[in-house]
């Protein structure tokens, strides 16, 4: 960890030049820093292929500072080591890990060969000011706008793929965004994603509230070179939770197709513990027939297709069978293509801040040309120590 110190001597170097005794104080009660060290092993195989096997060294570093005038600023590094059949067999790999949907020149690629790839991201960089009801922030930052559990046609600016469960914090956006509260239950939020072309640019306004027990919002804006107008809401249906969201992608034309990108879902927590989810995808974009070729799941979406297939379904559950161990499983299935997908996943607590987590992943698919057949297959363990 002599790179995590190295961060702090020199930020304390440059403080202790240009602050009074005082200062220093003020400011080291205002400052926080966290972040994790992950070290996971990635063993993939299908049919009678070689087993590959990748290893992935994952540091997070998290800096902010906020006085109590309301001024904020985030720095987050994310920081990885590459190495294994992925780095030795894929040409221009670092390449690859390294691109970022964004214009600030915050991603550094420091080795890149057919041995190693060291990479270095910075997704969140960001000043905010708050003041009693309103908010502005610039920079690169995190704008979640999904509501739904799992699928967010709602989530204009940051679609994240449901299978990379080793990037918890999400992408960010090169973005400006401000926010009004009118009343403790209800916000108005604009904001604008700089993409480096206006062509694919998203601009979009959200209103929140809440009545009848439920949270509802609506959204309208600039998404690419479409207009998106949407819906989303939270609530319950006596104990069962209910979300939803619903968002419209018409092309500027108004003679193209406009797509449609619904999700919906229900969770339920039963007495002895036991957590259950079920969520249904719809995108007008998506394909009803079978392919002669992988289902290409793996790709980053976006709002308006957040599957490859039109309709998708999945179900969830979880146990914490004692304080040190939890289980869940993952199971989706994408009508028309034939494609099935289970993630089962066990996660030890070996220590307050050190925790073993193993996940699997396992695919299935038909093509037109041959039967329903397990196409790949990855088995995952991390370390991971929190600090």
């Amino acid at each position: 960890m002599n790179y995590v110190k190295t961060y702090i001597f020199i930020l304390s170097l440059a403080l202790s030049c240009t602050l009074t005794a005082q200062e220093k104080t003020i400011f080291q009660e205002n400052f926080s820093f966290r972040g994790y060290l992950k070290y996971m092993q990635t063993l993939a195989f299908a049919g009678n292929t070689d087993l590959a096997v990748d290893n992935l060294f994952h540091n997070r570093l998290n800096f902010a500072y906020e006085n109590q005038k309301g001024h904020k600023f985030v720095a987050e590094f994310r920081n990885r080591i590459f190495y294994g059949t992925s780095v030795n067999s894929i040409p221009n790999y670092g390449n690859l890990i390294n691109e970022y949907n964004g214009v600030l020149p915050f991603e550094f690629l420091f080795v890149s060969n057919s041995n190693v790839v060291m990479s270095t991201i910075i997704d969140r960089a960001y000043y905010q000011y708050t003041s009693e009801k309103t908010q502005f922030r610039v920079g690169r930052q995190r704008i979640n706008w999904g509501i739904n559990t799992t699928w967010n046609p709602n989530d204009l600016f940051n679609s994240y793929n449901i299978y990379d469960f080793d990037y918890e914090e999400r992408e960010g956006a090169d973005a400006v965004r401000f926010s009004y509260f009118p009343t403790y239950m209800s916000s108005f939020d604009i904001a604008y994603k700089f993409t480096g072309d206006w062509k694919t640019d998203i601009f979009s306004a959200m209103y929140k509230f809440n009545n009848w027990n439920y949270d509802f919002q609506f959204l309208a804006g600039k998404f690419q070179e479409k207009i998106s107008l949407g819906t989303g809401w939270a609530g319950s249906i006596k104990s069962i939770g209910f979300k939803g969201e619903l968002t419209f992608f018409q092309p500027y034309d108004f003679v193209s197709k406009m797509n449609t990108s619904f999700s919906t879902s229900l969770d339920y927590s039963l007495r002895n513990g036991t957590y259950l989810m079920a969520s249904y995808l719809y995108n007008s974009s998506g394909t009803n027939m079978l392919s002669d070729i992988t289902n290409p799941i793996f790709e980053v979406p976006n709002a308006e297709s957040l599957m490859p297939a039109s309709h998708n379904i999945m179900g969830t559950t979880s146990y914490m069978f004692s304080p040190i161990f939890s289980g869940s499983l993952m199971t989706v299935y994408s009508f028309g293509i034939n494609s099935l997908s289970l993630a089962p996943a066990a996660t030890f607590s070996v220590m307050n801040n050190l925790d073993l987590d193993i996940i699997g992943q396992f695919f299935w698919q038909e093509f037109t040309d041959s039967p329903f057949q397990n196409i790949g297959n990855g088995v995952y363990w991390r370390f991971k120590w929190s600090f």
